[in-house]
């Protein structure tokens, strides 16, 4: 696809995209079948080599990652979400049943158990986290998801996510694109979220809106940390639907990259 944003801004990471499917490409990068983790230094490798990423279920290794991609809750009990709800806040200091946790955390390699006994602190207290958790958008749709470039969209093919990794002028350029048509209400979304539910659930949830809004990440420094081998870490991740990078294609065409301002910064 040809896109103007692309065109305009000369990206040193153009756009990739999500796309849900039941058919897993031949070519794809992932983990192998069974095996999971944190997904982010396979997408990585789709932002800055261009090459096709693919994840189906058989890699769901946490809840966060099944949200994220949308293939239910990830929890089988209410005892898998306590362990989560436990890790994302302050770990064995906000569990609720502290023995049990350290036993669980018994089974770990001793790095991962270290990060599991501190908790990754992104909610102040069990409580709070075990909300945010329960209020996640949650979808349960399709067996794989799929990354490529933009540029690789084929015919037909509509994306559940558009992805731009950008510096902070790149950045500034999509937020004055994205808030030049609107008169009111927030214009960019920052939620609780892991990397992979930032740009898949909660930009999925976007999609029902009728003023869909981008959603910016990564503000976990867990995910964050997986891309640093391909990605500087000054850079973001800017997702929307399809439906609002459609409008902001079009917005973009008669907008702040036509000024000399941005030849400037450009």
């Amino acid at each position: 696809m040809q896109s103007n944003i692309v065109t305009e801004m000369d990206f040193r990471f153009p756009p990739i995209v999500l796309i849900k499917s039941n058919t897993k490409p031949e070519d794809a990068i992932g983990p192998k079948e069974g095996k999971g983790g944190c997904v982010m230094s396979f997408i990585a490798q789709t932002i800055a080599k261009r090459k096709v990423s693919c994840f189906g279920r058989e890699n769901i290794t946490c809840g966060g990652l099944a949200t994220g991609f949308g293939w239910g809750d990830g929890f089988k009990d209410e005892d898998a979400l306590d362990f989560q709800a436990t890790f994302l806040s302050c770990g064995v200091e906000s569990a609720p049943d502290r023995e049990e946790y350290e036993t669980r955390l018994g089974y770990m390699k001793k790095h991962t158990a270290e990060m599991f006994r501190e908790g990754e602190r992104i909610f102040t207290d069990f409580e709070t986290a075990k909300e945010n958790i329960k209020n996640r958008p949650i979808y349960d749709t399709e067996d794989y998801v799929i990354f490529k470039g933009l540029e690789d969209l084929k015919e037909g093919e509509i994306p559940q996510s558009v992805i731009f990794t950008v510096n902070p002028v790149e950045l500034t350029a999509l937020i004055q694109i994205n808030t030049s048509f609107r008169t009111e209400g927030a214009y960019l979304l920052t939620p609780q979220a892991s990397s992979c539910q930032a740009i898949g659930s909660f930009t999925f949830k976007q999609a029902e809106s009728d003023d869909p809004k981008p959603i910016l990440s990564p503000i976990d420094f867990a995910g964050k940390r997986k891309t640093k081998h391909f990605i500087p870490n000054e850079y973001m991740h800017l997702s929307m639907p399809w439906k609002l990078f459609l409008k902001l294609e079009e917005v973009s065409k008669k907008s702040v990259l036509q000024t000399e301002l941005w030849q400037k910064y450009k």
